[in-house]
């Protein structure tokens, strides 16, 4: 894996001194990130220490005036199979009269917290529901987009068309999955919306279905989330939901809060369960951001498998 990020740190820097010598374009920057975690892990027989929780390297700019594009490998990637450690691969078109479009592999559009960058997640660990309902979190197909306001009320909507079989991953049956989210900020600092997912999975093609509803404030110091996702594989269904606040006590210090509840079958007892998450983010440079987590679980029976994580973030 290392001798692939430095090929493709050398190509980057390479084809924009070649390239940018005899015009505009194309425009091209190596990025990526690194998350170093420690966790001390209070269920009985898992062990404390260190992990690589991330590491992602790759290409993005502009390939013409409207036209850019994102590659990206990432070895630590939970949704590859079959050891292939590519992440991303799209091109966007934005010379589409009245819509932009998105083409190849990539982050689909489907609730708040999978919408946001991994580096830009204000605690280390997603949500259960989140976590559990939206995934794999990249697959191939066609994103369709339209950000428009009426008077002083905007919104951002976007229609994906998918294999529904995740990243790095050949349709496994005939149909596609359609995933749909609308965004609406009549405020500033205001925003609610939906997402919807309606696909089918596997070679016998079960029925995989989302619906979400989200909100957001924030106002200068302070920040609010939310959100509520249920979820239907085949016949049993599922369902949970977050709130988070957040508020910045120093430009570089930021206190945060979460309660999350996740049941993973509303027809079976016992399999709805909670945790609360606190954490103090600190911010050594914009581009380097140390988290503090701890998270206490409930659950039915009560096990102990509470988790106090510290993890380091540089970003380029």
């Amino acid at each position: 894996m290392k001798k692939w990020f430095l090929v493709f740190v050398g190509l980057g820097l390479w084809t924009t001194q070649v390239f940018s010598l005899e015009n505009d374009f194309p425009k091209i920057k190596p990025t990526g990130f690194a998350k170093v975690r420690y966790t001390v892990d209070t269920t009985a027989g898992v062990k404390d220490g260190f992990s690589i929780a991330q590491a992602r390297l790759g290409l993005k700019g502009d390939i013409a005036k409207d036209i850019s594009f994102a590659f990206s490998l990432e070895g630590t990637n939970v949704d590859t199979n079959n050891n292939k450690a590519l992440y991303d691969a799209y091109i966007d078109i934005k010379s589409i009269p009245y819509f932009s479009a998105r083409i190849g592999q990539f982050k689909y559009k489907f609730a708040l917290e999978q919408c946001i960058s991994d580096t830009d997640l204000e605690l280390i660990n997603k949500s259960d529901v989140v976590s559990n309902l939206v995934k794999p979190t990249r697959d191939i197909g066609v994103e369709v987009s339209k950000k428009f306001s009426l008077k002083s009320i905007k919104s951002d909507c976007s229609v994906v068309v998918v294999n529904g079989s995740g990243s790095n991953q050949a349709d496994e049956n005939d149909y596609k999955s359609i995933v749909g989210r609308v965004i609406i900020t009549p405020l500033k600092c205001f925003n609610v919306g939906g997402s919807v997912y309606d696909g089918k999975t596997g070679v016998s093609a079960v029925t995989k279905d989302r619906t979400g509803f989200e909100a957001k404030y924030e106002l200068e110091k302070l920040l609010c989330k939310a959100e509520y996702i249920f979820g239907k594989d085949d016949a049993i269904k599922k369902e949970g939901y977050y709130a988070t606040v957040g508020y910045t006590v120093i430009t570089s210090c930021v206190l945060l809060a979460r309660y999350d509840v996740w049941d993973s079958s509303l027809k079976t007892v016992g399999e709805k369960n909670s945790r609360w998450t606190v954490g103090v983010n600190y911010f050594l440079d914009k581009n380097v951001l140390l988290r503090n987590n701890y998270e206490r679980k409930t659950e039915s029976p009560s096990i102990k498998n509470d988790l106090i994580m510290s993890e380091l973030q540089v970003k380029f």
